[in-house]
This record gives C-alpha cells, sequence and structure tokens, in this order.
C-alpha cells in the first residue's frame, strides 16, 4: 500500500477510535454542558492576526449557565508554519454551589506556540499553552492563588472536498503547577471531534463534541475521574485588512 493511500485511511480510522472511547466515557459522564461562541477574526499582515470572540457556557445538562466571558487574541508566525501568540479572558462565572453564590470576576492569560503542517490530505497541528488564572478582587492572602497550567494539543484536519467540510479530531492534556512547578502527571484531558465549513461572504461556522476527562479528583470516597459531555457551536467572521 502507497503512502498516499494510508494517509487516506488514516484519518477515518481515528475518527472511529475517538468515537468510540467517547461512546464509552459518555456512559459514565456526570453531566452534559453546551458551547457557543461568535468570534471576529482580523489579518493584519502578513504574519500578524488578532481576534476578540464572546463565549457563553452551560451546565446541568445544558439547563443553567456556567459562565460567559469576552477573549482577546493575537498571533504572530514567526517561520513558515509556526507561530507565537498570547491572549487575555475576561471572565464572569456563575458560582450557583455552597453558602455563598452569585457571579464572580476572573482573569486569564496565555501564551502559545504552534505548528502545523500537512501530509498529502492530512493536516497536523500541534500547540503548547501556558495558561494563568486568578479571581479578581481577592489577593493571595485572602486565599486567591493564581491556577497555573501547561495544555499539549494535537490535531489531525482532514477536508471533504465534496462538501467543502473540514473534519478535526484533537486530544489535549493538562498539568497544573503545584507550588509553582509542574505537577508530575496529568490531570485533565480532553478529546474533540468537530466539523467545519466556510461560506462566501458570511464567516465558518463549526459544530463538535467533546469529551473531557478530570482525573485523580480527591473526594471522600477516594480519588476518582470526573468526566462531561460537551455540544459546541462556533462562528467565525474573517477580516483582511491586507485587501482594504
Amino acid at each position: 500500500m502507497n503512502l498516499s493511500k494510508q494517509n487516506s485511511l488514516l484519518f477515518p480510522v481515528l475518527v472511529f477510535l475517538l468515537i468510540s472511547s467517547n461512546i464509552i466515557v459518555a456512559q459514565n459522564s456526570n453531566d452534559l454542558e453546551g458551547w457557543s461562541s461568535v468570534q471576529l477574526d482580523m489579518r493584519a499582515s502578513k504574519k500578524i492576526t488578532f481576534s476578540v470572540s464572546q463565549h457563553l457556557r452551560y451546565r446541568n445538562d445544558i439547563t443553567s449557565m456556567s459562565t460567559y466571558f469576552t477573549q482577546l487574541e493575537s498571533h504572530f508566525e514567526v517561520l513558515k508554519d509556526f507561530e507565537l501568540g498570547g491572549g487575555v479572558r475576561f471572565i464572569k462565572k456563575n458560582d450557583d454551589v455552597g453558602n455563598k453564590q452569585g457571579i464572580e470576576s476572573h482573569f486569564r492569560y496565555q501564551l502559545d506556540a504552534s505548528f502545523k503542517h500537512d501530509i498529502n490530505k492530512i493536516g497536523m497541528s500541534y500547540r503548547l499553552r501556558y495558561q494563568n488564572k486568578n479571581e479578581l478582587g481577592f489577593s493571595e492572602d485572602e486565599g486567591d492563588i493564581a491556577k497555573e497550567q501547561l495544555r499539549l494539543m494535537f490535531g489531525v484536519d482532514y477536508k471533504l472536498l465534496p462538501i467543502n467540510v473540514i473534519f478535526k479530531i484533537k486530544a489535549e492534556f493538562f498539568n497544573t503547577f503545584v507550588n509553582k512547578t509542574v505537577g508530575n502527571k496529568i490531570n485533565r484531558q480532553r478529546f474533540t471531534l468537530s466539523a467545519s465549513r466556510k461560506f462566501k461572504n458570511f464567516g465558518k461556522i463549526s459544530l463538535f463534541y467533546r469529551i473531557q476527562d478530570d482525573l485523580n479528583v480527591k473526594l471522600e470516597t477516594g480519588e476518582v475521574t470526573l468526566s462531561k459531555s460537551i455540544l459546541g457551536f462556533k462562528y467565525v467572521y474573517s477580516l483582511d485588512f491586507r485587501k482594504t
């Protein structure tokens, strides 16, 4: 079998494995969430892009609002297909558990390094992200300890030309800092299957299904894995200021 045929078989096999594993995990899922976002991408030059997006997330089987936030990002292409980027996120979190409830304000910033390349019709992408998140209005002395994480993502995509839809699968692994140092084990993982399509003069629409597992969560009964399923929708409109 030649390389081209091997690559054409790679994507459907990966999709089958992801769907199979997600179905198994979903049987033990604790919750179903709904994530939606609207994003504006702006290309300032050949190498520099900016984006602003608004996000809304629901939990408890998509019946109650979890968080909503605004995110600003920028990316710079250092070398062909290799980018460095950063972003900030202004978060409103709905705390509806415990004695003290209400809307909390959080702030998060992130630093990214990403790379992508193609193998015939298969697109490969990789991203390393550092992120730092804390609650606004409280100091470290008052118990607000910033949550630092490293995230490593791998993605594989395939464009189905007859319908111009890009199918993508992603795996992402989180490592939370402990006492300002990287932890020694993965404490969260995400697996995502998405489909997206661009429409001329309208933008890009994406739908995705995601499984998220929080690993080694300490409860009174011992360490457990908490899983949830996520249904998502994303709309992106792009502006290219090089053409103006």
